[in-house]
């Protein structure tokens, strides 16, 4: 069992997080490809193409979290018994800065590393979406970084996903700064 699971739990009633296995791998594309198809279907893609860029950006999504967050820990979200999303979480040590945000944000650092659990990626259905369901799992997500002395909770969105930076930031987060994507931090002491 991972770092984080143990200390993840979600108070709603029929709503669980748990490790991902391996036979949740079909589960896992259909979400992406549920997710992606409505930015990629706006193209007019032949559907031929379109299945194809979908299971491109897939394959391209595993290979770069691996990459990039080797010790990322992946979790379904499930309701009711049925999977609804995926949640993909690591600890990471960043280094405090004189503005209270990690070293990324630009600001004069201080030198002091701290334990951060940075939100990777989170997503749900489209039918499990505006459903209070993912502020209840950023809600647990915080707890359980609390509960393993993280400082704070961090997040990168893309500039262009209004409606997740709208979330986070009544959920508590605040800009960091950033070009391609928005980096966001919830303080945790």
């Amino acid at each position: 069992m991972g770092r984080i699971a143990t200390h993840f739990s979600l108070t709603a009633p029929g709503l669980i997080v748990r490790p991902v296995e391996t036979a949740d791998a079909a589960f896992c594309r259909c979400l992406s490809d549920a997710t992606l198809r409505g930015v990629f279907a706006r193209m007019g893609l032949p559907e031929p193409l379109l299945a194809r860029l979908l299971a491109q950006q897939f394959h391209a999504q595993q290979i770069g979290y691996r990459r990039s967050f080797p010790q990322a820990e992946y979790f379904l979200i499930v309701e009711q018994g049925a999977a609804i999303g995926r949640l993909v979480v690591t600890i990471e040590q960043v280094e405090e800065t004189s503005a209270g945000g990690p070293e990324s944000d630009r600001s004069v650092a201080c030198g002091r590393p701290i334990r951060a659990l940075r939100l990777i990626d989170i997503a749900l259905l489209p039918a499990a979406q505006g459903r209070g369901i993912g502020r209840e799992v950023i809600a647990a997500l915080a707890v359980a970084a609390r509960s393993i002395e993280a400082r704070r909770l961090t997040l990168s969105v893309q500039m262009s996903n209004d409606r997740a930076q709208s979330l986070y930031r009544r959920l508590g987060f605040i800009d960091t700064g950033g070009e391609a994507y928005r980096h966001m931090m919830m303080p945790l002491t």
